[in-house]
């Protein structure tokens, strides 16, 4: 990045935070209360909605899940494509068209290498990493698929700093479900599944910030077998295969999520994601998830 283009973009960082201040200075988030923090001893038993941010992130976080799963259904938020076509490029792509194409087809392949290709998947679409300027989209499509049938649990990403279409995502769940319980509809219960964090100055992959009001963890161990599976999954994400090596196979990890104040980072320090050197940072993605949040109603007035 050149200095003139850091220059630029430090100085609409600047304007950009005085204009929040001004219109949303202040003011707070409206889903705030308790976590349930209740354990996950049925997880496997019941309808569950499992909402991701990427093609992959399903099988990463939930792929051993998923085929314990009695009844389940898949949403993808992100294609998966950066819209500058880096991404598409380095994997051997000539554009962005063909390269989405084959991130479904990895997902498709890998669902069916668990024998679970009956399981739906409803693919939103958005741009990758630009997840957060779609927030009310998102939410309204989650919100639809919330009501056309009864999930007990939703199965997401933890708000941690790690990518900001996880924290995307996550804001959007927990959003679509507080909404629907204000309307008098049973949502279902927000849950966690692990990813990756900064801690410390080092990547932590396939375990959980520690956060007041999450519910305790429940680990689905595997055996050797279903790590050689969940290995043989993973490998059918072949355009992501060598940033996926550094994720455990041994077992899966899930807890209740607790309500987060998405308008704060969530944790000190850098993270993860501001370090990747992308356009997007903390700052700028918490900004804009507080004008989500007052399109969606949910900053309160005073």
């Amino acid at each position: 990045m050149s200095a003139l283009t850091l220059a630029i973009r430090r100085a609409w960082q600047r304007w950009d935070q005085a204009a929040y201040d001004r219109l949303y200075g202040g003011r707070k988030s409206r889903m705030t209360g308790a976590g349930p923090g209740r354990a996950l001893d049925d997880l496997p038993l019941q309808p569950t909605l499992l909402v991701v941010a990427h093609p992959d992130d399903e099988a990463l976080g939930a792929g051993g899940l998923l085929s314990r799963l009695a009844d389940a259904r898949i949403v993808i938020v992100t294609d998966g494509a950066p819209k500058d076509g880096a991404a598409a490029r380095s994997a051997g792509f000539d554009g962005n068209d063909a390269y989405r194409q084959a991130r479904v087809e990895e997902t498709e392949a890998a669902l069916a290498l668990i024998g679970r290709s009956d399981v739906p998947v409803s693919r939103l679409g958005v741009s990758d990493q630009q997840a957060v300027a779609h927030i009310p989209r998102i939410v309204s499509r989650l919100m639809d698929i919330m009501r056309a049938k009864k999930f007990r649990y939703v199965v997401t990403h933890p708000y941690e700093g790690g990518h900001p279409d996880h924290d995307a995502t996550a804001l959007a769940v927990h959003a679509a479900c507080f909404l629907l319980r204000e309307d008098g509809f049973e949502a279902p219960l927000p849950v966690e599944m692990t990813s990756y964090h900064l801690a410390g100055g080092r990547m932590v992959y396939g375990g959980f910030l520690a956060v007041p009001g999450a519910g305790p963890v429940t680990t689905i161990a595997f055996d050797a077998g279903e790590q050689d599976r969940k290995q043989r999954m993973l490998q059918c994400y072949r355009t992501q295969y060598r940033t996926l090596t550094e994720f455990p196979l041994d077992a899966e990890r899930f807890r209740t999520a607790p309500l987060y104040d998405f308008l704060e980072p969530p944790h000190p320090g850098p993270l993860a994601y501001e370090t990747f050197m992308w356009r997007m940072d903390g700052a700028g993605w918490r900004r804009a998830a507080g004008r989500a949040l007052n399109r969606l109603g949910l900053l309160q007035t005073s």
